[in-house]
Formats: structure tokens, C-alpha cells, sequence
């Protein structure tokens, strides 16, 4: 009797080329109150060409009608024991059991392929423990697109991304280099480094669109020298100072 390969095993097509299996993927969205903002990126979530194996949204203890949104849009809820997107994420990756997990903001809408074109890389690169996609903001004022070819070549010869880029990673690797990072703020500064120990991180160049409007709000200028700012006090003192940046970071978007 034959039987069907399995998920994990390579496969012949049928001009007998030895073809690699498709890794299972898993999105991770963390949120707090994102009713409006929600859905738009789990419709681009649900347009992909290649659909996610799973979508898990990690509230963070919403008191708006965004579990209603994620539950209506059929994604898998999780409530966290403590908020903090990294708090969040960190929760979700230990529920999981898909083999790349790709983190996703609210703000964000991913173009069709983004999911195909991760799954395809991670595929034909083991050797590649994750990377990002790339951003570009909804404002294309030029100061912005500064920011994003700045950040562009940070990825890409530095190999630190950041959170807006839509950071991928294989579970099981993250696993062996402490585990994705268990702190409310400066997770994907965290994420980066361990990427980093594992391997080259990868740009895929296929940018997500985010949200520039805090950006707007705050001063493009003092928006992003603020940033700056609380990546090098992270850097400097490391977790002792995570919860006091959290406390100061989203009191300041409030």
C-alpha cells in the first residue's frame, strides 16, 4: 500500500526532482485594544497566496472588542498572564508547535506573498534560523523613506532588525539560544541578538506596510531620536531596565 509523504519529508514531483516540504508556519499577533486596527491586518493575513498554518492572536488583556474581531476573523485566541508584547509573543511561542513563526503588529498589512516567500526561503535555506521582511510606512514623506532604508541596511549588513519589519524565526532554533525573549519591551532588539548567535539573519525585501502615525503625532524627529534613545539604555543595562522603558514608552503613546 503507498502512503502519502509526511509534512516533514522531501518529496519527488513528478518529472522525479526531488522537491523540499513546505515548513509549517505559524503568524503570532499581540494586542491590546486593537479592535480598529485588527482587522485590516488579519484580512492581509488571509489574502496570502500561500495561507499561515495558523494564526494566533495574544491579547493582552483588551477591554475593547478586539478578541470579538479576531474571534469573527477565525484566528486562535490566547490570553496572556502578563502584559507586554513580548510578554505576549513569548506565551504564544510556547503554545505553538509549527516550525517558522512569524510575528505580526497590529499596524501592519503583508503583501500576498510575504507567507509563500518566507516558507519558500526557510525551505531551501536551513542553515537560516529567521530574518525579517522589511517595512515601509503608509506616509511617504521623505523623511520617512530615510527611516526605511536606514533600517533596511541595519537588517541587512548589521543583521538587527526590528519588530515593524515583520521578524521570522525557526522555533526550534530560538529554542536552543534561550528561548524568544520574555520581557515586555526591547523583545526584538533581544530576538536579533539571538538570531544572531544561531546564524545570518536574512531581508527578504518583501516590506510590510506600517502604521506612520504615532510617528506623526510625536514629531518624526523626536519620534525616532526617542527610539534611539531607549535602545541604547536597553543595550546599556539590559533587563534591569525593561519595565521602567515599558511604564515610559506606552505612558508617552498614551
Amino acid at each position: 500500500m503507498s502512503t502519502l509523504p509526511s509534512l516533514n519529508d522531501d518529496f519527488e514531483d513528478g518529472a522525479g526532482e526531488k522537491r523540499l516540504a513546505s515548513p509549517t508556519l505559524a503568524v503570532i499577533l499581540p494586542v491590546l485594544n486593537e479592535e480598529v486596527a485588527l482587522r485590516g491586518v488579519l484580512e492581509s493575513l488571509l489574502r496570502q497566496s500561500q495561507p499561515a498554518d495558523r494564526i494566533v492572536v495574544v491579547d493582552g488583556g483588551s477591554s475593547d472588542a478586539t478578541l470579538d474581531v479576531a474571534r469573527a476573523m477565525g484566528a486562535t485566541l490566547l490570553e496572556a498572564p502578563r502584559r507586554g508584547r513580548g510578554c505576549q509573543i513569548a506565551h504564544a511561542v510556547g503554545q505553538v508547535r509549527e516550525e517558522i513563526v512569524l510575528i505580526a503588529h497590529a499596524d501592519m498589512i503583508f503583501p500576498e506573498r510575504a507567507i509563500a516567500t518566507i516558507v519558500r526561503t526557510m525551505a531551501q535555506s536551513p542553515d537560516v534560523p529567521g530574518g525579517c521582511l522589511g517595512h515601509r510606512f503608509d506616509d511617504r514623506h521623505p523623511f520617512l523613506r530615510g527611516v526605511e532604508w536606514w533600517d533596511h541596511c541595519r537588517a541587512k549588513y548589521a543583521h538587527m532588525s526590528y519588530g515593524d519589519q515583520a521578524q521570522f524565526f525557526r522555533r526550534e532554533s530560538i529554542a536552543t539560544s534561550g528561548g524568544f525573549p520574555d520581557q515586555p519591551l526591547m523583545e526584538d532588539v533581544e530576538l536579533s541578538r539571538r538570531l544572531r548567535r544561531l546564524g545570518r539573519p536574512i531581508v527578504l525585501s518583501i516590506p510590510v506596510t506600517v502604521s506612520a502615525r504615532r510617528l506623526r503625532e510625536v514629531g518624526f524627529l523626536r519620534a525616532v531620536w526617542g527610539n534611539v534613545q531607549l535602545r541604547r539604555r536597553y543595550r546599556a543595562q539590559g533587563l534591569a531596565a525593561c519595565q521602567e522603558l515599558y511604564e515610559r514608552y506606552y505612558h508617552a503613546a498614551e
